[in-house]
């Protein structure tokens, strides 16, 4: 039903930490104990990383399945993918393997790195569907954080944000260390995928505090995101159908992010047959029609840079291809 992308690198960072840190069965934002020496034996093991994939999706049992090399670390990013078999991951120099099963409950079949600022952030999804009556698009996925330094302990995150049924994005354009609560310290934001007929993307979102990074679940319901610094609103826009578009402006009040106004466009469905009008409303009010406004005044209220709206203008590029709904390279690859 999905369509995951190919993906072809991977780490052995995290078994390194878990298999002589002992973290075992811990959920939640938990941390494990780390030192200087542990990390350092795990940087060293970065230049002999290999995995087992497992041929099939066994509940279990012994892995078995081919070795493989990973490639080199490319722009601080490691990905592997085995097109949906499960991955059992070992080290080299005889370093104990540790099964990823001691945090997930499904089996591992996505393992992602990426590097920077100091940070290794580590990114599991397993296969197992968690979703229930309440939460319909809830995958298993889990973020462990730690310092390239072994200065601090490795944070453990199991997601609580619905991500499930997007189809990947590449490992380059998943990870995005940014700002997006406005408090001047970068956050990371992880890309759920593309999804629906629309193909609308969505990310998790972490937010870096004192105390180690925390979830902001709400992020995630936000739409094609772009970053209005300058008036610390985090924008969202999608299609509904081709005959509806929509625009939406977000505030992060206490690490929540909380719709502030939503301009819709809309074509009048009673409108004559021979005749295509555009209805504008904010937050459901009436602010313009098509068969009411000249060009130039429709551009002015809502399209130019300088109106109110502004939805040709920059601060609407997206975070992942800069692209804009209003001359469709929204849709275009990155």
């Amino acid at each position: 039903m999905i369509l995951k992308h190919n993906i072809s690198n991977i780490s052995v960072v995290l078994l390194c930490i878990l298999a002589l840190s002992g973290c075992g069965g811990q959920k939640n934002n938990e941390k494990i104990e780390s030192s200087v020496e542990v990390r350092n034996a795990v940087l060293e093991a970065y230049e002999h990383p290999e995995a087992s994939v497992k041929e099939n999706r066994m509940q279990g049992g012994a892995a078995s399945g081919t070795l493989h090399k990973m490639p080199q670390e490319e722009n601080g990013l490691l990905e592997l993918y085995a097109g949906g078999d499960v991955l059992s991951l070992s080290v080299n120099r005889g370093k104990a393997p540790m099964s990823p099963q001691e945090l997930l409950t499904g089996n591992l079949i996505l393992y992602d790195r990426f590097r920077t600022d100091g940070w290794i952030f580590e990114w599991l999804i397993s296969d197992y569907d968690a979703s229930d009556s309440d939460c319909l698009f809830l995958e298993e996925c889990v973020l462990l954080i730690s310092k390239e330094d072994g200065t601090e302990d490795t944070q453990v995150i199991h997601v609580e944000a619905e991500g499930e049924y997007g189809v990947w994005v590449s490992v380059e354009h998943k990870f995005e260390y940014v700002d997006v609560n406005f408090d001047g310290i970068p956050d990371l934001l992880i890309c759920t995928g593309h999804h629906g007929n629309q193909g609308l993307l969505t990310y998790y979102c972490f937010l870096q505090t004192e105390n180690g990074f925390a979830e902001a679940p709400t992020f995630t319901e936000i739409a094609n995101p772009a970053i209005d610094a300058q008036n610390q609103l985090i924008l969202s826009q999608w299609r509904n159908d081709a005959a509806s578009h929509s625009w939406a402006e977000y505030r992060c009040q206490d690490d929540t992010y909380v719709l502030y106004r939503e301009l819709c466009e809309d074509m009048d469905e009673d409108a004559d047959a021979d005749e295509v009008v555009w209805v504008w409303t904010v937050n459901g009010q009436e602010i313009g029609r098509s068969d009411e406004l000249s060009g130039e005044e429709i551009d002015d209220l809502i399209y130019n840079e300088n109106s109110e709206w502004g939805i040709a203008g920059d601060r609407w590029r997206t975070l992942y291809n800069h692209g804009l709904t209003t001359d469709y390279s929204i849709y275009s690859t990155p």
